[in-house]
């Protein structure tokens, strides 16, 4: 039917036009849509609609002129007009009728309404175009007149169309007419409702009358009441009451309601919020119904209950009956919690009215029966009330108003004087507002008796602050006063008792401290309030476990009285001793409350005591406890041992070399040297070991337990050390070492001789074994002792048979690279066997018989000499020579001998001597050195940084050469620290004028390092092993040339080493930088850059923040530790720039190049750096310059030379 039908709105709402072409299209329709009616007829002049539906108040033009211009025109006159309006007079139809239109549809129409009237027009769109029959039609309205031409069924489908608007609009009046009058009804039971319950005083009389009135809803026949049942717990209810028109709603019947009904499922499920019909009721089914509704009573967010109506014949209720029964349920609501709250309200009143007549009834029986006075006034000064402790007191009557204190007598307690009627605390309290507390009056009662009372008063007002009065409470102390003369009378005695006093607590935790007096502050240092709270065992300090503090601890526990002498200590810490004697205090319960504590300071009389035992035990002159001692301490510790199966060492400990301080330096420096050992032996032993002196150099230590052997060792090793500290004797700087033996109880000796005879073997033991040992006893003792006989036996048979021979090892000159000169090293083959030098010569030095290989050694050094005396152009032998034998009388004298006989230059020999040796008989060796000098001889340092040394003593010696140790040299190129320490002493030995040979270089890398540190002489396997005399001739007569390697030597060119554990970075460097002029090293790890940093005279180090071994600015600062004329740079992205800037800072890097770099800022860079290279190089050189101009002069000076062309 719509298929095909073209129609066009017309509608300036854009919702309403929506929705109709929604409808019209749903419906088949082809729709189009115009705003208003000009917009209309511009869709109108390119096609035709079948039809137009237009509403009439639009902008521009109505719905009115829109039709009356499409009838007005013959081409679209036949199209039918809808007009759609929410205009509902009767003129609209007449201006319709008027401009043409063919039907009226009044907004909000029906859908189905609409669908059929242009359904209608389209059945009957032929018949319309058929009849054009003009009618003419009058039409009066509201007394006028219009006469109306139009077609005949225009007018017809007009007069349809309104009839069926004033069919439709008679019914919506009638269901009008019934709601309003179905409103009025429920608005008058309302009314009813509500003034029925505002006289309503009970709770029973809010339901009965509430109920009734419900009765007179419209269509209610029957009602009851559910409220929740408070004393049963679970949700239980009950029927509270009911009403029914035919009298069948009685309680019995609905108690199913409250047990099964689903209003009360509801209700428990908190699911009844609002009025709802109930379909199946439990009670309602056995009176032949089924239905009611159910209205929650709702109070303060609460449901209290629920109120159930029955409509007629069991009907459900519609939505406004519901409304306006929850109205009604709001109402009752609201009855029931005021009738309730005035019922709990008259509860209350009742329980506060008889609970304030208990508390008035209490009050008054508190007061009579307090044991203060009490008595209050009100504003006028009346007395309104006074207890019998009141009456009392004063022993008479009672005043009636204030007036009546005048015949009181009072006197201030403090002061003396009378008291007038106006000064009583009430009078004043009541008068003047005053607060008074605790003032003491003496007084004269009635009955002429004197007491002290202690007076209170206090004013009280009414809530806006007005004065009602005030109370008075009046206390007899004059008991109270009379016991606290007394506690103030033992108070003074305790405070001026020069004993201290101190007073404990015993019923509390810990025995705390409650009062001491100012003897005990005096004696102890401590204030009062520093003590008060603690235990007293503050004064023992760390020693808790003195013997006498049990006899403490058994008096407290016991409670009885107890004595002790105990050490204690003073808050700075110095100690005293003190005779205690404690006193429990018993109660009034019979239990020790408290306990007191005497304390006599007997200092003096210990102390004196003391000194006695101290001189009979101890050691005059180190203050060490003596024989005596020591053997009661042994005792001791075997005895304790024993019980407990425990050990302890006993400690023989004697210094190394004391006869020769002694006899050097004298007996005063010797007993000084004994005093500082024994401090410092002292000071490296616990609390509980025992350090002692038998006598001369020899001490013993006894160590109160033992434990593993390396443990032990390693306690003595600290031992060791304190006393290899250097000391100053007499002003002079002493270093010495002591030999150390011991032995353990009970393995090595479980009586007194035999643990003493045991630890002196050990002792001797570590003597024999070259000094500064520690030798633990061990029975296989005799047996190394008669290896060291046979040793020393074979010594002697050496030098006696000529076992000895002398090897040398050249010298090299780091500056010509040629020989400089020999060491000569002492070698025994005993019985076709190797014996190496640190086997013998210690032994050989203990025993004095080194004197004899020394001399031996320099004899065949001598001879020769005089065979290579033709070969020896510049070349010197460097011949060791030990302490013992240095220091010998006649050693100077013994050296002249031996040259004279041999006919041998001085000159051609260097001696070397210790640093120990120096330090330890400065003045006795630099004598010997000056006159062997005088001979030509020179004195070289040997092992240079290896022992005790003083630059202050060195620079007095007449040294022309330094030897750095081997120790030093191993790791040089390495480590940082050695690097720094052999620069250090290549720079010392410069600023001293002399040479500086290093001795153990055995690499490339040890020799390119020290030849690029400046030294000027090397001597190891690199070079030359140690040769046999016929070999030395080979060195002599090719003058042993070494080649340095070129890239050594070649500083003309810049050397670059690039570091990267990565080869693509390596390789992209190198590629940017091939056509520089840089011998360009590279390599991939810390270790390898060290090696050609060592072996090649690198300018520039390139390197990586990160390495795969080493963070790369640890390596640069390795670098700038062992090589700090080397230029070093880094490459760095942004993420590394603070662990950049913090190196840049600490001068670890010279420069830091950003990546990406650019190769140009590259090359740029690494010119600066070669540049900064070569001043650094320069710089060394003029300082070089200085030196030679300052005196020193390097291997091959001029004077040597000529020595060598007179030789």
């Amino acid at each position: 039917m719509f298929d095909n039908a073209e129609i066009l709105i017309v509608e300036d709402s854009p919702t309403q036009a929506t929705e109709l072409q929604f409808l019209l299209e749903s419906a088949g329709c082809q729709v189009q849509v115009a705003r208003n009616g000009v917009e209309a007829l511009e869709f109108l002049a390119g096609y035709l609609p079948t039809i137009v539906i237009s509403d009439i108040v639009m902008p521009q033009m109505d719905g009115y002129e829109l039709c009356r211009q499409l009838k007005g025109d013959p081409r679209t006159k036949g199209i039918p007009v809808i007009l759609v309006t929410s205009l509902a007079d009767a003129r609209d139809v007449v201006h319709g009728l008027a401009c043409g239109a063919d039907n009226f549809i009044v907004k909000p129409y029906d859908e189905k309404y609409l669908m059929s009237r242009i359904r209608y027009f389209l059945v009957n769109l032929e018949l319309r175009s058929n009849e054009r029959v003009q009618m003419g039609v009058e039409v009066v309205l509201e007394g006028e007149r219009h006469f109306i031409t139009a077609g005949r069924q225009q007018i017809l489908d007009l007069l349809i169309s309104t009839y069926e608007q004033g069919v439709r609009l008679n019914h919506e009046l009638l269901a009008k007419h019934d709601e309003l009058t179905r409103s009025n009804s429920l608005l008058n039971c309302l009314f009813h409702f509500t003034s029925g319950l505002s006289d309503a005083s009970s709770e029973r009389h809010v339901i009965d009358t509430a109920l009734g009135r419900i009765l007179e809803f419209p269509n209610a026949v029957g009602t009851w009441l559910l409220l929740a049942d408070t004393a049963e717990p679970g949700g239980s209810l009950r029927v509270a009451g009911s009403r029914g028109r035919d009298g069948d709603y009685d309680l019995g019947r609905l108690t199913s309601c409250s047990l099964n009904c689903p209003c009360r499922h509801a209700w428990l499920h908190d699911q009844l919020s609002a009025p709802c019909n109930i379909a199946a009721c439990p009670a309602l089914q056995q009176m032949g119904e089924g239905s009611h509704a159910s209205i929650p009573l709702l109070l303060g967010g609460e449901t209290i209950g629920m109120l159930n109506v029955v409509r007629t014949q069991a009907q459900s209720w519609p939505v406004d009956a519901l409304n306006a029964l929850a109205s009604i349920g709001r109402q009752f609501a609201m009855a029931l919690g005021r009738v309730r709250l005035f019922e709990s309200l008259e509860q209350l009143v009742e329980q506060r009215t008889g609970a304030l007549a208990q508390n008035e009834a209490l009050l008054r029986k508190i007061l009579d029966n307090l044991p203060v006075g009490v008595s209050v006034a009100d504003s006028e000064g009346r007395l309104i009330l006074s207890n019998a402790e009141n009456g009392l007191i004063w022993a008479g009557p009672q005043p009636a108003d204030l007036d009546d204190y005048a015949r009181h007598h009072g006197v201030w307690a403090e002061r003396g004087e009378s008291l007038q009627a106006e000064d009583w605390p009430l009078v004043r309290a009541v008068r003047n507002g005053q607060v008074l507390r605790n003032e003491v009056i003496d007084i004269q009662a009635f009955d002429d008796s004197h007491k002290t009372i202690l007076n209170s008063a206090v004013p009280f007002h009414d809530q806006h602050g007005v004065l009602q009065g005030a109370i008075a409470v009046i206390q007899d102390i004059s008991e109270q006063r009379q016991r606290d003369l007394e506690i103030r009378i033992r108070t003074r005695a305790m405070e001026a008792c020069v004993n201290a006093i101190v007073i404990t607590d015993n019923q509390l935790d810990d025995q705390p401290i409650v009062y001491v007096n100012p003897a005990f502050e005096r004696i102890t240092g401590y204030r009062s309030e520093e003590v008060l709270g603690r235990n007293c065992r503050l004064l023992q300090g760390e020693e808790t476990e003195q013997p006498e503090l049990a006899s403490v601890r058994r008096a407290l526990q016991a409670e009885e009285e107890g004595r002790a002498v105990l050490r204690n200590y003073r808050k700075d810490g110095s100690a005293f001793w003190n005779e205690l004697r404690l006193a429990p205090v018993v109660n009034d319960r019979g239990r020790v409350s408290h306990f007191v504590g005497i304390l006599n300071d007997i200092t003096e009389a210990k102390r004196y005591q003391e000194e006695l035992e101290h001189q009979a035990n101890h050691d005059s002159l180190t203050g060490l406890p003596n024989r005596n001692l020591l053997n009661d301490r042994i005792h001791q510790a075997i005895a304790f041992a024993s019980r407990n199966q425990g050990q302890f060492d006993l400690v023989f400990m004697d210094i190394d070399h004391f006869k020769v301080v002694n006899d050097s330096l004298g007996h005063s420096a010797g007993d000084q040297l004994l005093v500082q050992v024994a401090e410092r032996l002292r000071g490296c032993a616990r609390e509980f070991d025992t350090v002692a002196r038998l006598g001369g150099d020899e001490f013993v230590i006894l160590l109160a337990d033992g434990g593993q052997l390396t443990r032990r060792i390693d306690g003595l090793g600290r031992f060791q050390q304190c006393v290899a500290e250097p000391m100053l004797l007499d002003g002079q700087e002493v270093v010495v070492s002591c030999s150390i033996g011991f032995c353990c109880f009970p393995d090595d000796g479980r009586d007194l001789g035999t643990l003493l005879r045991n630890a002196d073997t050990a002792m001797y033991q570590a003597k024999h074994q070259g000094r500064n040992r520690i030798c633990a006893f061990m029975p296989q003792m005799n047996e190394q002792m008669q290896r060291r006989l046979m040793l020393e036996r074979d010594i002697r048979y050496a030098l006696q048979h000529d076992e000895y021979r002398v090897v040398y090892q050249p010298q090299l000159d780091l500056h010509t690279g040629r020989l400089c000169g020999f060491e000569a090293l002492v070698r025994w083959n005993h019985q076709g066997k190797q014996v190496m030098p640190d086997e013998f010569i210690p032994l050989a030095e203990e025993t004095g018989q080194i004197v004899a290989i020394d001399l031996y050694v320099f004899d065949a050094v001598c001879r020769q000499m005089r065979v290579w005396e033709s070969s020896l152009l510049g070349v010197s032998v460097a011949v060791n020579f030990s302490a013992v034998s240095f220091m010998a009388a006649d050693f100077v004298s013994r050296i002249q001998q031996i040259l004279s006989q041999q006919g041998v230059a001085p000159f051609r020999f260097k001696l070397e001597v210790t640093e120990t040796m120096l330090m330890t008989n400065a003045e006795e060796v630099l004598v010997k050195m000056r006159e062997l000098i005088g001979l030509g001889i020179r004195f070289s340092i040997d092992d240079f940084g290896t022992g005790y040394s003083s630059l202050g003593y060195l620079k007095r010696f007449p040294f022309s050469e330094l030897k750095i140790d081997r120790s030093f040299v191993t790791d040089v190129h390495l480590d940082p620290d050695s690097a720094s320490l052999v620069r250090s002493m290549i720079s010392i030995g410069h600023n001293m004028g002399i040479k500086v040979i290093a001795e153990g270089v055995e690499t490339a890398e040890q020799l390119g390092f020290l030849r690029a540190a400046g030294c000027d002489e090397l001597q190891g396997y690199y070079y030359s092993p140690p040769l046999p005399p016929q070999a030395c001739l080979q060195f002599l007569d090719e003058g042993a040339e070494l080649e340095l390697p070129a890239i050594m030597v070649d500083e003309q060119e810049h050397y670059l080493l690039l570091v990267d554990d990565e080869q693509s970075n390596l390789d992209t460097l190198l590629r940017e930088l091939r056509l520089e002029k840089y011998r360009t090293l590279t390599a991939s790890n810390s270790a390898e850059a060290l090696a050609l940093l060592a072996t090649h005279p690198v300018g520039v180090v390139l390197s990586q923040p990160r390495l795969a071994d080493m963070d790369g600015v640890e390596f640069l600062r390795r670098v700038r530790s062992i090589y700090p004329e080397i230029i070093r740079m880094v490459l760095s992205d942004a993420s590394e720039i603070g662990l950049i800037l913090k190196a840049v800072n600490e001068g670890v890097i010279y420069r830091f190049i950003s990546t990406p770099w650019d190769a140009d800022d590259l090359r740029s860079q690494l010119r600066d750096g070669f540049a900064q290279c070569h001043l650094v190089q320069e710089n060394r050189r003029l300082r070089q310059q200085l030196l030679d101009q300052q005196g020193y002069r390097p291997a091959g000076t001029p004077a040597d030379t000529a020595r060598d062309k007179a030789g």
